[in-house]
């Protein structure tokens, strides 16, 4: 997984068909010549992890959104709100860009405004002018907004930061392996968190595992932490 994320990038910026015939398997012979390791895999691997890669990459652009103070919006009308392809939720992030910066000359407020005032947005208004006028420090990101567990996950998702190969990609284990490891990890007790929770933690997120797990149980050994296979 440690090299995906550059074809990812490669393919994202070919035209749509290529795209399509992509994620139908069909590799660019341009690729095979350019990223020689791909021969190690299948097709339908390079797919498959080209779309755990991008799972990845969504589920990091939320949790900047939580860390900014924002919320997303799937429905957002005024793109310029958000990151990549996520989008917040557009009065939260403008509201807390004026309270940052007490302005509403940063980034693309205005843009924002012009539109609230065309629809007469009174509360919308008020709140501003709240915002403007607090003398209230807000952080420009805050990472303890967001979850450590969740963060754990995105962050490890296809490789361990740092480059720390005593673990595998956490996309390669099964949700019992990662609610054991999160476990261990956290010092918590057995069956916290649950397989449910994960499920669900890692669903909100975004985040695709692989189809077949190499880690489908975690257990502990003293201080050692052992990965078992199917």
């Amino acid at each position: 997984m440690k090299w995906i994320g550059v074809v990812l990038e490669r393919i994202s910026s070919l035209d749509s068909k290529v795209q399509d015939d992509f994620r139908q398997g069909l590799i660019p012979a341009q690729f095979v010549e350019h990223f020689p390791w791909l021969a190690k895999f299948t097709p339908a691997q390079v797919v498959e992890y080209c779309g755990i890669e991008q799972s990845s990459q969504i589920a990091t652009d939320r949790l900047i959104i939580r860390a900014w103070g924002d919320r997303l919006c799937p429905k957002s009308v005024y793109s310029g709100s958000g990151i990549g392809e996520e989008k917040a939720d557009e009065t939260k992030f403008v509201l807390n860009e004026a309270a940052k910066y007490k302005s509403i000359r940063h980034y693309q407020l205005p843009q924002f405004i012009f539109e609230a005032a065309k629809q007469n947005n009174v509360r919308f208004f008020i709140r501003l002018g709240k915002a403007l006028q607090s003398i209230k420090k807000v952080p420009e990101v805050d990472w303890t907004r967001c979850d450590a567990l969740d963060c754990l996950l995105v962050d490890n998702w296809c490789e361990w930061l740092a480059n720390d190969r005593r673990f595998p990609a956490l996309c390669f284990f099964s949700d019992r392996a990662l609610a054991d490891f999160c476990s261990a990890l956290f010092g918590l007790n057995a069956g916290n968190p649950s397989i449910d929770s994960i499920r669900q933690r890692r669903r909100k997120l975004g985040l695709i595992q692989a189809s077949r797990p190499k880690v489908r149980q975690v257990t502990l050994n003293g201080s050692e932490v052992l990965f078992v296979g199917s």
